[in-house]
């Protein structure tokens, strides 16, 4: 058995579970991002990334849950290594970036009067009229994609959640009955940020005949924009929807991307395929060299053979 030389691991978990049950006003915000570290390279934030957010007056109860991991693992052979067939033993490197989110809740709008404490709003009982809100979305920054879904202005919501997001898949299943509210839908495939590019130089004919102009005649230099000023575009799925009123909605929302990586094979024979140049390193070792015995191009018959044995034979012509 063989061990790598270099061993590195980063792990950052959060769990959080809850069950509320009361009535009054609530005011939540919870948010999730858990980086991917052989993500998209020169963003800022990627992984995955979860938000929800909820406030209003009344009755609720609410039971939900939040896993998130993010991890990183590197195994390096510092000087090089070969397993027992011989082959040459590769680093590897791996990573994972996941949020999960369970939510089961039941909430009814309602008015409250509240006196609070014994001085001035004991006297004077603080009103709370709010509506319900209620928005939820998940995000996978390395494949352009996210999916949301909101609730305002409503009267009552039952709803049940189960949402996730990992490397390659985004999913949002949604159950809820709604009363006398806006309820609202989005799922956003984009095909990529633009990168940027810096304006090409053009040196016409009269630019290089007026070298000597003053600097208020020079052109001015286009500006180029960041990433963080572009907007995401090119939509590759886009969907938005609203709904207003009393609804039972059901959605299954899912965005998966998978992209797979070929594996050459090296074919029967491998020397007379590609030539001796084209084979792997080790098969090459063993047989020193192709000179003297055939390089899959042109024969000529040597006038000494390579390998003498017991007997040497001379070819003459």
């Amino acid at each position: 058995m063989k061990y790598p030389n270099g061993y590195s691991i980063a792990n950052a978990t959060f769990n959080f579970e809850q069950s509320v049950r009361g009535s009054g006003f609530f005011n939540s915000y919870k948010y999730a991002l858990m980086p991917d570290v052989l993500g998209t390279e020169g963003r800022l934030f990627n992984g995955v990334e979860a938000a929800n957010k909820a406030h209003g007056s009344g009755n609720i109860e609410t039971d939900s849950t939040i896993y998130a991991e993010s991890s990183y693992s590197n195994k390096t052979w510092i000087n090089g290594a070969i397993d027992d067939e011989g082959e040459e033993i590769e680093d590897e490197e791996e990573s994972t970036s996941q949020i999960q989110v369970k939510q089961d809740s039941k909430m009814a709008y309602s008015p409250l009067v509240m006196g609070i404490g014994k001085s001035y709003y004991d006297q004077h009982p603080v009103v709370f009229n709010s509506l319900l809100k209620e928005e939820d979305w998940m995000k996978n920054r390395n494949r352009f994609n996210s999916l949301t879904h909101s609730i305002d202005q409503a009267h009552g919501l039952n709803k049940v959640l189960d949402a996730q997001a990992d490397a390659d898949t985004n999913s949002m299943n949604i159950e809820e009955d709604l009363v006398d509210g806006r309820a609202h839908f989005s799922v956003l495939q984009l095909e990529g940020i633009p990168v940027d590019e810096e304006p090409e130089e053009e040196e016409s004919e009269e630019e290089e005949s007026d070298e000597g102009d003053s600097d208020e005649d020079a052109p001015e230099e286009v500006q180029v924009l960041g990433l963080a000023m572009k907007a995401w575009k090119k939509p590759l799925i886009e969907i938005d929807e609203d709904y207003v009123g009393s609804y039972h909605i059901e959605k299954n929302m899912t965005l998966s991307t998978v992209e797979e990586e070929e594996e050459e094979e090296d074919p029967w024979l491998p020397c007379c395929y590609g030539g001796f140049s084209d084979m792997e390193e080790m098969d090459a070792k063993a047989l020193k060299s192709a000179k003297g015995i055939f390089d899959c191009t042109c024969f000529r018959v040597p006038g000494k053979a390579q390998f003498p044995g017991p007997q040497s034979i001379v070819f003459s012509s």
